[in-house]
């Protein structure tokens, strides 16, 4: 019969039952303290959630909207030329301008020009949130009185201002022409008069380009052009500055 030898070792109970070369050893655990309960989890905070979701959509749409949104150049050839990927690299700038185009009042009826005409696909379905407008040098070689021309420019401006509100319109100057082109200065100074005024009438910047490229004897600076009338690099790049500048890029 196997003999019992009973120890205590390391608060267990371990029990020696030996026969012969063999030893059989049961060890019974002291029973083991319960853990603490846990503290309950403090209330959802709903409101401060929502109002989170809240501004988060809000800073999303708003993202959204820019990105969905452009500056565009509207005009006829001395815009069509301001190429925007160009000038304008990693910019949302549109480019509106049509060569040979004029502001699209007092034509005859067969005549399709006009930036009156196309403002849907110009300004009104284009997201845009500024529009750099420059036009009217073609009306004065078709031989357009500045009175007429500052009727249609006024009408363009009253459709921008009574359709799309929030856009800000940059009512740029006619540029300065030289060479053959020369005999037109003094009806682009008169002009620029008309339209710093419907600028000022209607709430929008007046943008002097013009003062960027006269040289002293008050035509286009040589520099800028190759024909006199139409634009260069260097020209553009200095109208692109300006740009910039009030675009704070």
């Amino acid at each position: 019969m196997p003999s019992l030898r009973f120890a205590i070792v390391s608060c267990a109970i371990v029990l020696f039952a030996s026969t012969g070369d063999v030893a059989y050893a049961q060890t019974a655990t002291a029973e083991k303290p319960k853990p603490a309960e846990a503290k309950p989890a403090p209330p959802v905070d709903m409101a401060a959630i929502f109002k989170l979701h809240w501004n988060n959509r809000v800073t999303a749409f708003r993202q959204q909207n820019e990105q969905l949104q452009f500056v565009v150049l509207l005009g006829d050839s001395i815009t069509e030329g301001f190429e925007a990927a160009k000038y304008f690299p990693g910019r949302r700038v549109l480019n509106r301008g049509i060569s040979a185009d004029m502001i699209g009042n007092d034509l005859p009826a067969d005549d399709n020009r006009g930036v009156l005409k196309r403002l849907d696909e110009s300004v009104f379905n284009c997201a845009a949130t500024d529009v750099f407008l420059m036009i009217g040098i073609n009306d004065l070689g078709s031989g357009h009185t500045p009175e007429v021309m500052e009727q249609g420019y006024r009408d363009i401006l009253q459709q921008i201002k009574t359709k799309t509100p929030q856009v800000r319109v940059h009512v740029q100057s006619l540029l300065p022409t030289r060479d053959r082109y020369a005999k037109h200065n003094a009806n682009v100074l008169d002009f620029n008069n008309r339209l710093k005024k419907l600028a000022e009438e209607f709430g929008y910047d007046y943008v002097d380009v013009h003062a960027l490229m006269v040289d002293d004897k008050g035509e286009l600076n040589a520099d800028y052009t190759g024909d006199g009338l139409h634009l260069n690099e260097g020209a553009y790049k200095a109208w692109q500055a300006e740009v910039a500048r009030l675009m704070n890029w």
